[in-house]
């Protein structure tokens, strides 16, 4: 009987190793996608309008809880007051990005990570595409919508798993 129970505990206690073992190698990330809120003029580096800056807040407030450790934007106006409240409510500085896909080949390799990346109408659907997912529609965002969050989850456990998730934030788009 207590060569049983001997056996008993150290089956236990491997399965516990293993379980901790899994539980440390299993990782997971988000990447929060957006387009600019909405600009004030058409063509150029123009700002946000009153109901773009809104949005940004908006955006802010919808992320709240999800400890954003990085920001990153375009060099454009519209992109870079899109990502600024997000990035001072965590304490983060907005980084600057040129290349959209090779930004999201490194973010989608980053481990425990939770990041928020503003783009434009023709970047956000070709970055998406570029690591695997695939938006709800084909081609570039409509010029009148602002209000999709692209959602998306890496998770690791024996291997990487990329989703989309995709939301409205915000007051609706026209």
């Amino acid at each position: 009987m207590k060569m049983h129970f001997q056996k008993n505990l150290r089956n236990a206690a491997g399965i516990l190793v293993m379980a901790a073992l899994f539980t440390s190698c299993s990782h997971t990330s988000t990447i929060y996608v957006v387009r600019h809120g909405e600009k004030a003029g058409t063509s150029g580096d123009v700002p946000l309008s009153g109901d773009g800056l809104q949005r940004a807040e908006t955006l802010k407030d919808s992320l709240r809880g999800k400890k954003i450790t990085a920001v990153y934007s375009t060099n454009f106006k519209r992109t870079q007051q899109t990502a600024a409240p997000t990035a001072t409510l965590f304490g983060k500085l907005v980084e600057v990005y040129n290349n959209g896909d090779s930004l999201m080949q490194v973010l989608v390799n980053r481990k425990s990570a939770s990041i928020l990346v503003a783009g434009h109408s023709n970047t956000v659907p070709q970055m998406l595409r570029a690591i695997g997912v695939q938006p709800t529609f084909a081609g570039n965002i409509p010029d009148n919508q602002y209000d999709n969050l692209f959602i998306v989850t890496i998770k690791w456990a024996r291997t990487k798993t990329v989703t989309l998730q995709q939301k409205k934030y915000g007051a609706a788009s026209e």
